[in-house]
């Protein structure tokens, strides 16, 4: 996969292109969650349909993730924004419709907050805005996962239930946090004020699992945001993406028909 440096780190991303279509389709870009996530989770669930669907698909490693850079530092909530931002203006990719997966929909609410012209509507997976109760629920969570993440009661456990494969990110997990300053700084980056987060007018789909807590946003963000719609999946929890890619899928190209965000030049 090819790598771009952008915002001063050298960011690993992968570019899909429709196999027939217009010169300049549409564009949509994954953002991934944070910790055991990577552009992988889009790679092997929804992807190649979307690809297929006639849009150009951006995936990317966040800072830290993946195969790209992992800084020591830099690790607030605006650094992973403009993150974005600078991958957007390398790829030469003025406008975007956002996919973010759990951390990556705060991202994704953060572009479209500090740089509404760029983004063209937002799908948010399990995900939230950033406000203050978002700092202190992530700062707990983070501080959970630097002294838990790697033991070998928490490495057998993750084993066990989930496979080899989780286990082996959630140890890299825990060698970022133990190498970086991601702990102490995403929970510190600037949050979004009520006002902010009504600003946000692009078109926005949030899909929730029924078992999740997230879901309990529905009502306030769907009276904050202009152009909010929300689908609560029954039975399902945080892991949206991965229990359920085609019923994510369907509803998502369905809502990006409605919204006309798939026809060429729209974004």
């Amino acid at each position: 996969m090819p790598a771009t440096i952008a915002n001063g780190i050298r960011q690993n991303h992968e570019v899909l292109l429709p196999r027939e279509g217009a010169e300049d389709p549409p564009t949509i870009v994954c953002v991934h969650g944070i910790l055991i996530d990577s552009l992988a989770s889009y790679y092997f669930t929804i992807a190649a349909a979307l690809r297929d669907a006639g849009f150009r698909v951006v995936l990317y490693d966040l800072r830290g993730h993946g195969k790209t850079e992992q800084p020591p530092s830099g690790y607030r909530l605006d650094d992973f924004v403009e993150d974005l931002a600078g991958l957007l203006d390398a790829l030469g990719i003025r406008q975007a419709c956002l996919l973010g997966n759990s951390f990556g929909g705060t991202v994704a609410y953060g572009l479209a907050a500090r740089h509404p012209h760029r983004v063209t509507g937002i799908t948010a997976i399990e995900s939230e805005p950033a406000t203050p109760a978002w700092s202190v629920k992530m700062a707990g969570n983070l501080h959970k996962a630097a002294t838990r993440l790697g033991t070998f009661e928490a490495t057998a456990w993750i084993t066990a239930r989930y496979g080899r494969d989780l286990a082996r990110r959630a140890k890299r997990a825990a060698r970022l946090l133990a190498a970086s300053t991601l702990e102490k700084d995403l929970p510190q980056g600037a949050v979004l004020a009520p006002a902010d987060i009504a600003a946000i007018a692009c078109p926005t789909l949030a899909l929730y699992g029924s078992k999740s807590d997230l879901a309990d946003q529905v009502g306030y963000l769907r009276a904050l945001m202009p152009r909010y719609e929300a689908v609560v999946l029954p039975g399902l929890e945080h892991s949206v993406l991965v229990e359920a890619p085609d019923r994510v899928l369907d509803l998502i190209l369905g809502w990006l028909k409605e919204q006309r965000l798939g026809e060429q030049g729209s974004l």
